[in-house]
C-alpha cells in the first residue's frame, strides 16, 4: 500500500482551539447586542456589571463539549442544531436559577439575559455552520479515516462523505472486503488494499474506520478485527433510504437492532407541528401583509389579470386543495408553454426531465421574475398553514402533472404528511435538481422528521431567500 500523509500532530488541538474561540466569540456577541438593547439601552446599568459574569461563559464550553461538540465530527447540521440548542438552554437556566433564586449582590437585567439567551440560539450555530463552511475541505481541519467493505458499498460510501465534507471525515484508503473494486478507487485518490493493511494505515495517523454493512454478510468478525486496530469504528447498516432521526439501539440477546419510529405519525408530534404552524404562520400572515399588498399592486401594474390566484394541488391523504399565490404568470401561460415546447425541443426535454424552465415564457418579466427570486409570491400560503391545508414545512405542493411523473407507491408515501411552504429539496436544489432528486429529499424529510429538522429547513429557507436563491 502507498504511504499516507500522517496529519499534524497539532491539528486536534488547533480544531478544538478554533472552535472554542468562535463559540467565545458568538456568545459574546449575544450577549452584548442583548445588553446594548436594553441592559444599557433602556436601564443605561454599568457594563462592568456584565463583564464580571463572563467567566460564565466557561459553562457553555463545558456543556458544547460534553455534547461531542469538540470538533463535533460526524455531527449532521440538524444534530448540531439541537445540541446546541438545548445545551446553551440549560446553562442559562442554570445561570438564572443561581442568579436570581440565590439572590446573588449583583442583579442582572431579566430582559437582558433573555435577549442574551434568543441571540445564542441563532449566533452560535450561525458561526459554527460558517466556520465550518470556510474550513470544511482544508486538509488540517478533517480526519483522515479508511472505509471498509465491498467495492460497490465502499463507493456508494465515498461518494456521500464527498458530498458532506462538513462532517469532518477525509477518506484516505479503501479496506476492500469480499468482492474487488467495481470501479477504479486507485484513479480516485485513495489507497487501495485490505484488511491486512489496517495496521499500517493506524501507524500512519488513521485513526478512524468506517464499515459499510448490509448486503447480508456478517459483518461482525471484520467489526472485532477493526476494532482491534483503530480507535473508532462506525458501522453504517447499508440501508440507504433508512431514518436517521429517531432511531435507537437495541440489543436483542447480544444481536444489534435498529428500531426506527415514523415520528410525524406520532399524535404528540403532530401536534407540536401544528401548534408551531399556527403561531408562527399567523405572526408571519401578519408581518407580510403590507409586503403582500404591494407585490400585489406591482402585479396588477405589469400586466392583465387579478392579483392573485389559486391552483388545485394535493394534501394530506390526497384530499384536494386550493393553494393561493401572487401570480406570476400571463393569464394564457399554457398556451405560451405549449407553443414554446413546440418550438423549442430542448426545452421540450427539460420540462419532461424536471417539469420546471429555465427560461420560462409565462413569466411576467421583472416582476413575475423577482417574486420568484425571492419568493414572495409564496407568501399568500400562510393563509392556507393557518387553515391546516399546509405545513410551513414539507414537500411542496405539487400540480397532478407533476406528481405522475412519480410512481405510485411515492405518491401515498407523500400523501402522509401536509405539503409544506418550503421544504428540503427547496433549499438544497431548487430547480438545479431533477425528478430523482425530489423523490429522494422528500423521503429523507418524511422518514426523518422532527422539529429540528424544520427550525434548520426555515433558517436554511430565510438565507436562501436573502441571498436571492429562494424555495420554490
Amino acid at each position: 500500500m502507498a504511504s499516507v500523509t500522517p496529519p499534524s500532530r497539532w491539528a486536534p488541538l488547533l480544531r478544538v482551539v478554533l472552535l472554542v474561540t468562535v463559540d467565545l466569540l458568538a456568545l459574546a456577541s449575544a450577549w452584548g447586542v442583548g445588553y446594548w438593547v436594553w441592559g444599557w439601552g433602556k436601564l443605561h446599568q454599568d457594563p462592568r456589571l456584565y463583564l464580571q459574569a463572563a467567566p460564565l461563559l466557561l459553562l457553555f464550553l463545558l456543556a458544547y463539549a460534553q455534547a461531542g461538540l469538540y470538533p463535533g465530527f460526524g455531527v449532521g447540521a440538524v444534530e448540531l442544531l439541537r445540541r446546541v440548542t438545548l445545551r446553551t438552554s440549560l446553562v442559562f437556566l442554570l445561570i438564572s436559577g443561581v442568579t436570581y433564586w440565590a439572590k446573588l449582590p449583583h442583579q442582572y437585567s431579566r430582559v437582558t439575559v433573555v435577549l442574551a439567551w434568543l441571540g445564542s440560539l441563532v449566533t452560535v450555530p450561525l458561526a459554527r455552520f460558517l466556520f465550518v463552511y470556510l474550513v470544511g475541505r482544508r486538509h488540517w481541519w478533517s480526519e483522515p479515516v479508511a472505509v471498509v467493505g465491498p467495492g460497490s458499498g465502499v463507493r456508494v460510501l465515498l461518494d456521500r462523505l464527498a458530498a458532506v465534507p462538513w462532517l469532518g471525515y477525509r477518506p484516505v484508503a479503501a479496506l476492500l472486503t469480499g468482492e474487488p473494486a467495481s470501479c477504479d478507487l486507485a484513479a480516485s485518490g485513495y489507497l487501495v488494499g485490505g484488511l491486512d493493511d489496517a495496521a499500517a494505515l493506524v501507524t500512519r495517523g488513521v485513526s478512524t474506520a468506517l464499515l459499510q454493512g448490509g448486503g447480508g454478510a456478517d459483518v461482525g468478525p471484520t467489526l472485532d478485527f477493526l476494532r482491534r486496530h483503530f480507535r473508532r469504528v462506525i458501522l453504517f447498516p447499508g440501508a440507504q433510504e433508512a431514518p436517521v432521526a429517531g432511531a435507537e439501539v437495541r440489543d436483542l440477546g447480544g444481536i444489534l437492532g435498529i428500531e426506527f419510529s415514523s415520528q410525524l405519525l406520532k399524535r404528540r408530534n403532530r401536534f407540536v407541528k401544528r401548534g408551531v404552524d399556527l403561531v408562527v404562520g399567523a405572526l408571519g400572515g401578519l408581518l407580510a401583509a403590507p409586503l403582500v399588498a404591494v407585490a400585489a399592486l406591482a402585479v396588477l401594474a405589469a400586466s392583465r389579470g387579478g392579483a392573485f390566484f389559486a391552483q388545485e394541488r394535493v394534501g394530506l391523504g390526497g384530499r384536494r386543495i386550493r393553494v393561493w399565490k401572487l401570480r406570476t404568470m400571463y393569464a394564457d401561460a399554457e398556451a405560451r408553454l405549449q407553443r414554446h415546447l413546440a418550438a423549442d425541443p430542448a426545452a421540450r426535454r427539460e420540462w419532461e426531465a424536471r417539469c420546471k424552465l429555465q427560461h420560462d415564457p409565462r413569466i411576467v418579466p421583472v416582476v413575475g421574475q423577482l417574486l420568484r427570486r425571492l419568493s414572495l409570491d409564496e407568501l399568500p400560503q400562510l393563509f392556507n398553514v393557518v387553515r391546516g391545508d399546509m405545513s410551513l414545512v414539507g414537500p411542496r405542493p405539487l400540480p397532478e402533472y407533476h406528481l405522475q411523473l412519480f410512481s405510485e407507491s411515492f405518491r401515498e408515501f407523500r400523501s402522509q404528511v401536509r405539503p409544506g411552504l418550503t421544504g428540503l429539496w427547496q433549499v438544497l436544489v431548487r430547480s438545479d435538481g431533477g425528478l430523482e432528486e425530489q423523490e429522494a429529499l422528500d423521503r429523507y424529510y418524511i422518514r426523518n422528521w422532527s422539529l429540528w429538522l424544520d427550525l434548520y429547513i426555515l433558517a436554511r429557507t430565510t438565507v436562501a431567500v436573502v441571498s436571492g436563491k429562494g424555495a420554490r
